[in-house]
């Protein structure tokens, strides 16, 4: 549409949202919309012009060939359009052949990838506190422990002495035989009570060591459990490579990029050898796209085995408007984008007056957040920022708990045994040289100095007598209670003893 008095030029394009594109009308036909539409709009008011849209012949931006240049700069140089507006990148070659105008935008390269479906974690959740080797190593220990207490139990002389009946009528000699000190051991993992405390010093340093550690072990594992339950809603699977090295090395994930674009041209002539690397396996694997759209459409359907370099402004939209996808990978390539002119046109320094009256009015900021940030409903879209934090959707940092975290708690336990293995030599040595080499070990309590004795009518009173074997003898007083217990019945504190005494 043309006004009379107002110069009219054509501006070339393409096709690209949020940037340009076209949709119909009410009418049936076709109309332009996005934000360099609103941008033409408000320039051409303040500049005053008119203008007309020219969707490019070939489809592309604007690269320099044999035949000379192509797509948007390409209709510059040959005088087709005066204008190019989109998402057009600034660069030094395409600056040697048309004029550009001050940047409306800055952006930079990135890789748009396939979005993760959110694991199911099963029953396995509450095992992700600690990392396997760390749960291997607890195994370990726990067998190591209660077998190093059943040895304490079985060689230390102070372990070996009696039992008070009154807790033990079993007569048993010591507390840590094999199942009560893996009883001990498992009791005290999870800060439970036990019936019998190690007598001599090397069980004692050891269950102080092994105390110790479990303290360590269980506040580490409360506290991690609590990060990931708090993270669990969030949370998704570890992205098969998280920097542009392991990338390469991926051999089953294809890399692609938009052809004869600046991103090509950057990462040929990039001196950075990875970068360059990648230029040359997507050169091989030939998966250079046609554009933007392609590109989404392949990442939709590979399952995350294609990749695609995007200028982050595309990606960012794309992923604000498609959920399955998301932005990863650092930035690279920073560059501005700008409008182009025909070099030397009168037309460049007046569209810069025009962008720093939008930029200085907030109007440009504005525009920017109405075709970017409010463009669709999608969150979590930049994976960037949770590829260093444990893989997770979460503000949380977490990750599990290694060997390496708990080294302290490590260290601490293996001192214990050596302390616990060094004092049991020293007790049994000691113990030696104190009895003049005779390692005596009491004998296990008799179990018939617990019942009480029975008296009968017409029997002699010898039959209440205390047992014959010398070695049975009683270590401690019958208690009350036994005693009651022998002479209560009919008749046998009063009858029963004169009977006897009668005979």
């Amino acid at each position: 549409m043309t006004t009379p008095g107002l110069p009219h030029f054509t501006v070339t394009t393409l096709e690209e949202e949020p940037f340009i594109s076209r949709e119909l009308n009410k009418e049936g036909g076709a109309r332009y919309v996005g934000f360099m539409k609103d941008l033409m709009d408000s320039l051409a008011k303040k500049v005053g012009f008119t203008y007309d849209f020219r969707v490019v012949a070939d489809g592309k931006y604007g690269s320099q060939t044999a035949m000379g240049w192509n797509g948007m700069i390409g209709e510059l140089v040959d005088g087709t359009a005066e204008i190019a507006a989109g998402s057009l990148t600034v660069t030094a070659a395409r600056e040697e052949a048309v004029d550009f105008t001050k940047p409306f935008m800055s952006t930079a390269v990135n890789l748009l990838v396939k979005k993760p479906e959110r694991m199911d974690l099963g029953l396995g959740y509450l095992v992700r506190p600690f990392s396997t080797d760390f749960w291997v190593l607890l195994l370990i220990a726990i067998v190591i422990v209660g077998f190093l207490f059943f040895l304490i139990g079985r060689f230390s002389p102070y372990e070996w002495v009696k039992v008070p009946g009154d807790r033990d009528q079993r007569g048993a000699r010591n507390a840590f035989s094999l199942r009560n000190s893996y009883l001990f051991v498992l009791s005290s993992l999870t800060w439970q009570g036990f019936r019998e405390p190690p007598r001599s010093l090397s069980g004692r340093f050891l269950a102080a060591f092994w105390w110790i550690f479990i303290l360590f072990t269980i506040v580490a594992y409360t506290a991690n459990l609590t990060a990931y339950l708090l993270a669990r809603p969030e949370q998704i699977p570890v992205m098969p490579f998280k920097t542009y090295e392991e990338l390469l090395e991926a051999n089953e994930i294809k890399v692609g990029a938009p052809a004869f674009g600046a991103t090509q041209a950057a990462l040929h002539k990039s001196r950075d050898p990875t970068l360059h690397s990648l230029w040359v396996k997507i050169s091989q694997d030939n998966s250079w796209v046609s554009s933007n759209q392609a590109g989404l459409d392949l990442i939709q359907s590979s399952k995350g085995t294609f990749v695609m370099f995007m200028e982050s402004s595309t990606a960012e939209y794309l992923a604000r408007k498609n959920c399955d996808v998301m932005l990863y990978g650092k930035n690279i390539f920073h560059r501005s984008l700008a409008l182009a002119t025909q070099k030397g046109h009168v037309i460049t320094s007046l569209l810069d007056k025009g962008l720093e009256e939008m930029r200085a009015s907030g109007e440009l900021n504005m525009m920017q957040e109405r075709w970017w940030r409010f463009a669709g409903e999608c969150s979590h879209i930049d994976g960037r920022q949770y590829s260093q934090k444990g893989d997770s959707l979460s503000s949380l940092p977490i990750y599990p708990v290694t060997l390496r975290d708990m080294a302290v708690a490590i260290l601490i336990l293996f001192l214990g045994f050596i302390v616990a293995v060094v004092g049991l030599i020293i007790e049994i040595i000691y113990h030696t040289i104190a009895t003049k080499g005779k390692l005596e070990k009491p004998k296990v309590l008799d179990s018939k100095i617990f019942k009480a004795p029975k008296f009968t009518k017409g029997k002699s009173s010898k039959a209440a007598a205390a047992p014959s074997d010398p070695e049975a003898g009683v270590s401690e007083p019958l208690s009350g209670e036994a005693l009651g217990e022998g002479t209560s019945g009919e008749g046998a504190s009063g009858e029963g003893a004169q009977e006897a005494t009668e005979a």
